[in-house]
């Protein structure tokens, strides 16, 4: 930041990051607001874009760092990891909302995360679809988009994708291609437990599932429908 911003003080700048009480969701929420305004004057839809980036990092001590996948450099390394949403309007897009994802390792270290000085309410372990979903809710009402998107990362997550039925959102979201659907309307229902066991909260289906991947393998191309 320093190398950046002319005639600026590291110390100063340091005591704002570190030690200064300031309020980080505010700051976002002003950010986020003034990127809806300046994307007004561009012809076309918006589109509310999640996304997560990594970043190589040494040592253990950085909040959330550890061994992970990130696409960044496309392997698995000592690294952080953010979630963020991106407001879109064009071929122009600007940061709205960003979380910063904690792997189970971290969720576990009671110590480790006191240390790191982790708030309360972040001390939990949460998905980058769970975290997405946060950044939207929190959105509500600063910004205003026609729908969200997204890699295979959140179209693979169900629960996202009703999620986002439930607040009316659309969205457009790419899926894996080993993701199973039904040929016909399934009716989730949940099995009867077993003995004495924990009783059973994962809805199950009856209806016989099929790979998108082979799914689009059997289809023909006259069934295929080209929308504009």
């Amino acid at each position: 930041m320093v190398e950046r911003l002319p005639e600026s003080n590291y110390q100063q700048l340091q005591h704002f990051i570190s030690d200064s009480e300031w309020d980080a969701k505010a700051v976002m929420n002003d950010v986020a607001e003034n990127t809806n305004l300046s994307l007004e004057s561009l012809a076309g839809e918006k589109g509310l874009i999640l996304d997560e980036s990594g970043n190589e990092k040494a040592g253990k001590n950085s909040v959330g760092v550890a061994r992970q996948y990130i696409g960044n450099v496309g392997k698995v390394c000592n690294s952080q990891i953010g979630v963020s949403a991106g407001l879109s309007r064009g071929d122009k897009i600007g940061l709205v909302g960003a979380r910063l994802y904690l792997p189970r390792e971290w969720i576990k270290d009671k110590q480790r995360w006191e240390k790191a000085g982790i708030p309360k309410e972040a001390r939990k372990y949460r998905s980058k679809p769970e975290l997405g979903l946060e950044i939207i809710k929190e959105l509500e009402g600063l910004i205003e988009y026609d729908w969200v998107g997204g890699d295979s990362i959140y179209g693979n997550s169900p629960e996202l994708r009703k999620s986002l039925r439930e607040l009316g959102k659309a969205y457009v979201l790419d899926v894996g291609e080993e993701l199973q659907g039904c040929l016909e309307k399934p009716h989730p229902f949940l099995p009867k437990s077993l003995g004495r066991g924990r009783t059973r909260s994962r809805l199950v289906i009856a209806e016989e599932k099929i790979s998108l991947k082979k799914l689009i393998g059997e289809i023909e191309a006259r069934e295929w429908q080209t929308i504009e």
